[in-house]
């Protein structure tokens, strides 16, 4: 099975870089047989980060009116993402609409997995929140046990 690991964001725009953060963290931890990839959340290039994949795992920032910190798990091999992550995105088009285009045009990863992370704050020149900073750890620490027990 490939696998890869995709950090989704904006790293200046403050939350919206808690993707990548998850990514960087992630980087080194693998030897190689994950790939760990960061990208900007444009459908095409998100489609093609995970081309040859059988599993992906896409990390990004959300915007639904949860509590700053929030971590949802969302399996979207298995349908679409709830609604109240699409269009939350500070990305022009979000993961949701991505997958669902991967989805339609039969590029989907056959296990496909969304870590989403509610951000505070999405402002141009903002630093990464504490709570946002939290998550992203926590993240990065489901993500190593997930592959671990697959392995």
């Amino acid at each position: 099975m490939t696998c890869c690991v995709i950090g989704v964001g904006n790293e200046f725009r403050g939350d919206d870089a808690v993707g990548l953060v998850v990514a960087r963290t992630l980087a080194d931890d693998f030897d190689g047989a994950v790939r760990v990839l960061e990208c900007e959340g444009e459908p095409v290039s998100l489609i093609t980060a995970w081309e040859g994949c059988d599993r992906a795992i896409v990390v990004d920032a959300t915007q639904s009116g949860a509590a700053p910190g929030t971590i949802r798990r969302i399996a979207a091999h298995a349908g679409p993402l709830p609604a109240s992550l699409s269009g939350s995105s500070t990305h022009l088009l979000g993961i949701a609409d991505a997958i669902e285009l991967a989805r339609a045009l039969g590029r989907l990863p056959a296990r496909t997995i969304v870590y989403g992370i509610e951000g505070a704050s999405f402002a141009a020149g903002d630093e990464l929140s504490e709570s946002a900073a939290a998550a992203a750890e926590r993240v990065a620490v489901a993500i190593r046990r997930e592959l671990e027990v697959e392995r």
